[in-house]
């Protein structure tokens, strides 16, 4: 049976470097996907010792089988919400449609929206990694369950990218 949702998980901030191994140990046993646990792995292997990767760092070359499911968010400062630039072809529905170029409130509303954003904050702005969990009501489909893994990655010095991934439950 899946998890009630909605949920988010919060992981350990690398605002100040590194966090302790038990603190990401304890966030890397609450990711129950195969898929989002390598992506996450890979993630935690490009980080340095004081800081999340930057995006040269994330080659997708290296990861090829993920990437149908992964998507990339930015902050947009004048919507004062994440922007999806890019998403795979999980994130594709039948009509061809996709969620890339949408900021939040144009893909979610209610408590969907309220959750991501709660992501946003704590990815953007704690440099957080987190898994959130919802059904996709938004989208006319209210028994489908729906995770993503958010992973913080440096654009530049001062812009932060979400990359993440993304699995039904």
């Amino acid at each position: 049976m899946p998890p009630d949702v909605p949920f988010l998980v919060k992981g350990p901030s690398f605002a100040a470097g590194m966090p302790e191994e038990p603190e990401v140990a304890r966030f890397r046993t609450a990711i129950d996907d195969a898929g989002a646990l390598a992506f996450f792995d890979y993630w935690i292997e490009k980080c340095g010792a004081d800081d999340i990767p930057g995006k040269a760092q994330i080659d997708p070359i290296e990861i090829p089988k993920l990437l149908s499911a992964m998507f990339i968010e930015e902050w947009d400062p004048s919507a004062g919400q994440s922007r999806i630039r890019l998403a795979g072809e999980f994130h594709r529905e039948p009509d061809g449609s996709n969620i890339q170029d949408r900021t939040i409130d144009e893909l979610a509303n209610g408590e969907t929206a309220e959750l991501w954003k709660a992501c946003d904050r704590c990815n953007f702005f704690e440099l957080r990694p987190t898994i959130c969990a919802y059904d996709l009501d938004h989208f006319d489909k209210p028994f489908v369950r729906h995770a993503d893994l958010a992973l913080p990655v440096r654009d530049t010095d001062s812009a932060i990218l979400i990359y993440g991934y993304s699995w039904l439950l």
